[in-house]
């Protein structure tokens, strides 16, 4: 019976083992330098009154697809998913499918792949990103960047962004536009902030972990 029981206690412990943080940062200082590409932190301007810091990332580079912000993560411990987050400021002029001149699409890349592509429709088109409960934290109010409403977005609630399938020692994960519509610049483009990546450990190692907590345990109450 005892032996069923630490059984059960491994298996408890090993399912609640939490991901590891890798990668965290808010853009309240200087470019990391796992950052690289398209993009410069700025004043956040109204974003921040919706959980937004003093500064974000902002990437307004022009072209189809537009160039990257790229995030370079090295030494990975053994995991077997990745879960990324960040808030996601969407800025000025976005047009949807459905809009003139349009497309305008925000990718995330992990590994060359894309794992997630949404439209906004800031100044055409009726076409919006349906995000999950919770994931939109304000819609169409001039925030200050330009004569277009803003959309802010917490993607941690993205179910596309998590447990995203991954074993490699290093990741390089790409948020970018694309679209036959963008034109970036002053025109268009996003802010990303709060950018936390977090990999998820292997069953295996987390039992192993467990068991060896556990058995600790036990020979000290012996």
């Amino acid at each position: 019976m005892k032996s069923a029981l630490f059984v059960t206690a491994i298996t408890a412990a090993a399912s609640a083992a939490s991901a590891q943080v890798v990668f965290s940062n808010n853009f309240e200082g200087a470019m990391p330098a796992e950052v690289s590409g398209a993009g410069s932190i700025v004043g956040s301007q109204g974003f921040g009154a919706y959980g937004f810091g003093n500064n974000l990332l902002q990437n307004d580079a022009t072209g189809n697809p537009a160039t990257a912000t790229t995030l370079t993560i090295n030494g990975l411990p053994t995991h077997t998913a990745l879960n990324i987050g960040f808030l996601l400021a969407v800025i000025d002029s976005w047009d949807s499918t459905n809009g003139s001149p349009a497309p305008d699409f925000f990718n995330v890349d992990v590994d060359g792949v894309n794992v997630f592509q949404a439209t906004f429709a800031q100044a055409s088109g009726g076409v919006e990103y349906a995000f999950p409960a919770g994931g939109q934290l304000f819609n169409n109010i001039n925030v200050g960047f330009g004569g277009y409403n803003e959309d802010g977005y917490d993607m941690s609630l993205e179910p596309a962004l998590q447990n995203i399938a991954h074993t490699g020692s290093s990741v390089v994960i790409t948020f970018y536009a694309s679209g036959a519509g963008w034109q970036g610049s002053s025109d268009e483009s996003f802010g990303i902030d709060n950018l936390v990546v977090t990999a998820v450990p292997t069953p295996g190692a987390a039992a192993v972990l467990s068991l060896g907590g556990l058995a600790l345990s036990r020979r000290r109450r012996a």
